[in-house]
């Protein structure tokens, strides 16, 4: 049970940290992710049905959080399904979540070495970074939310420049004919939007921390909507600019849109330098939620101090990190934790869902 007033966070304050829990490493490899399965330039669409089924997913597990607002997912899954389940599905979760960390910072790692500091090995920018990201998710949630809100506004800022001043390129015929392989190469593409839409599920520990969790749909629903929005239309500039064929052979399309921005008179000539600043902030508020979640999910486990948890993850993240040869190892590594969400975000709430029911309809009988 969640009771110091300092651990609560209002309902902006959660839509803002599920909104950017959800954005990271997606915003840079999104594009080409999707077109690689779909193939088509209906891969906008691919985003549009992924983000609907996320829709369905937020929704569901912030109703389950609901019927124990006071409590955490590592709480009240022992409530619903007894302490065996329970205590097993919450040592999934905090795998899951230490995993999402190690490649979020791994991929931070791989675009740092490509586009800003060529020479520093990726393991020293793996580190520095880690411990930056400790400092705050020892402050607690509290201060976990303020600073999502302090980066909000240069994150969408610089996100909206990169598009609108691409738009000059935009080819309206590089989105056309609209379905023309059919549905097929679209349910394909959704498969590849699982990960990219993952981050929602910070809302298994949010919601007990909200000063009015009745209000815990409509941050989930809003968040995930400004995402849906944003990603679409990161994909349809992108397929405009470059096209389809173009785009499959891009590693990092959204940097590469970025780059390829010209102002007038070269006041200043790199205009993805602000790309890869803001890109920074959205990975640090991603793997700032699950490091907290991981940390605070031991301590719940193990009915101890979670602060010494937050340290104690770190050699793990950081072995995640390491684990993968080279990018395209890592790119694999995200595949299998596209599955994981599937798991964590349909999966488990509609599972925990129907336990509910049948307890209480149970409980009702008796």
């Amino acid at each position: 049970m969640i009771s110091h007033p300092k651990d609560r966070i209002t309902q902006t304050q959660a839509t803002i940290v599920v909104a950017n829990t959800m954005l990271a490493t997606g915003i840079l490899t999104l594009p080409r992710r999707v077109l690689d399965a779909a193939g088509t330039a209906d891969a906008w669409i691919s985003l549009l049905l992924g983000g609907l089924i996320s829709l369905f997913a937020g929704y569901m597990i912030t109703k389950v959080s609901l019927l124990f607002p006071e409590y955490t997912f590592y709480q009240y899954s022992q409530a619903l399904t007894g302490k065996f389940i329970g205590t097993i599905l919450n040592v999934l979760l905090i795998v899951y979540c230490i995993f999402v960390c190690g490649y979020v910072v791994r991929i931070l790692g791989e675009v740092i070495h490509v586009f800003v500091l060529e020479k520093t090995p990726i393991e020293v920018v793996i580190i520095v970074f880690m411990s930056v990201a400790t400092y705050l998710t020892v402050g607690g949630i509290n201060p976990i939310a303020r600073l999502c809100e302090l980066f909000t506004l240069p994150i969408v800022l610089i996100l909206f420049l990169t598009l609108t001043l691409s738009f000059s390129h935009f080819e309206l015929d590089n989105l056309r004919p609209l379905l023309s392989e059919g549905f097929t190469p679209v349910w394909e593409g959704v498969k590849n939007t699982a990960f990219s839409f993952t981050g929602f599920e910070i809302m298994f520990i949010v919601t007990a921390f909200m000063t009015e969790p009745n209000k815990a749909v409509r941050s989930t629903i809003t968040a995930i909507s400004t995402i849906i929005v944003l990603y679409i239309s990161v994909v349809v500039v992108a397929i405009g600019i470059f096209t389809v064929e173009e785009l499959k052979t891009l590693t990092w399309p959204t940097m590469t849109l970025a780059k390829d921005i010209e102002f007038p008179g070269a006041f200043f000539e790199r205009f993805d330098s602000f790309l890869v600043i803001v890109w920074i902030m959205a990975i640090y508020t991603t793997f700032v939620p699950y490091h907290y979640a991981a940390s605070l999910g031991l301590g719940q486990l193990f009915q101890k101090n979670m602060y010494y948890f937050v340290f104690g993850v770190l050699p793990a993240i950081y072995i995640i990190a390491m684990y993968p040869k080279d990018l395209n190892a890592t790119f694999k590594l995200g595949e299998f934790m596209g599955y994981l969400a599937i798991f964590f975000t349909m999966i488990i709430p509609i599972f925990l869902w129907l336990v509910a029911k049948a307890r209480r309809g149970n409980h009702e009988k008796n």
